[in-house]
């Protein structure tokens, strides 16, 4: 008879144990939290347009990039950096129209054997970027080709699909065939905030399509950051 009824005796002992066991799991259990997304809140909005000459151009100079070996081995110092930069990208275009109001602008170059960046900003007083954008996604409708001011070659237009970036009203993006002695392949992006447009030109791997495309994407939150940091 013992030998019958100590197996009883031991499940009557695990099923008391059983709740005790049971409770502090049911006590752990995380309670409802926010969805994730809520704890990376968007970018602040922009600060007030400036007012003055000298204020474009400090904040055009603070959007600059640093980029150092980990974009490239190449991008650990740029090229060249100067105050006298051209003009925004206006491809079949002399110029967007309302470039010609520019405040204050500011170029760096990172000149590689095998990597090409050129970063541009450009400030206005009285101009919001947004009309900036406007304006180049009005010519992207219809240029297709033309002949680039002062260099001999001929560009074509290429929109890959997806994009090197997702596009939106402060983001556009764009790559370009340049055909001349040989062809290479050139990817931009232009980014909008306030009264600013910042815009990168990419090429790698001896002109590469995809390999620009590949920069010009690691360089895009990069971007986005200087500009938001001095905007």
């Amino acid at each position: 008879m013992m030998r019958r009824r100590t197996p009883l005796l031991l499940l009557s002992m695990l099923a008391l144990l059983a709740p005790t066991a049971c409770g502090p799991a049911e006590a752990e259990t995380p309670r409802w939290s926010a969805p994730a997304e809520s704890a990376s809140p968007s970018a602040p909005a922009p600060r007030p347009a400036p007012t003055s000459t000298a204020e474009v151009r400090s904040r055009v100079k603070a959007a600059m990039l640093d980029l150092d070996a980990s974009i490239h081995p190449e991008t650990a110092e740029f090229t060249e950096e100067n105050s006298e930069a051209w003009k925004l990208i206006s491809l079949c275009r002399d110029s967007l129209p309302s470039d010609r109001k520019r405040t204050a602008y500011r170029e760096r170059v990172w000149d590689g054997e095998t990597v090409w960046i050129r970063q541009y900003v450009v400030g206005y007083l009285k101009v919001p970027g947004r009309k900036l954008a406007d304006e180049l996604r009005s010519v992207l409708k219809t240029c297709k080709k033309y002949e680039v001011p002062n260099d001999g070659r001929t560009s074509e237009i290429v929109r890959p699909t997806p994009p090197p970036v997702a596009e939106g009203p402060d983001t556009i993006t764009f790559c370009e065939k340049l055909i001349g002695q040989a062809t290479r392949h050139q990817c931009t992006l232009l980014l909008v905030r306030g009264n600013f447009v910042l815009q990168v030109d990419a090429s790698a791997d001896e002109g590469d399509l995809a390999a620009g495309s590949e920069l010009l994407a690691k360089l895009a939150p990069l971007a986005t950051a200087a500009l938001e940091r001095a905007t």
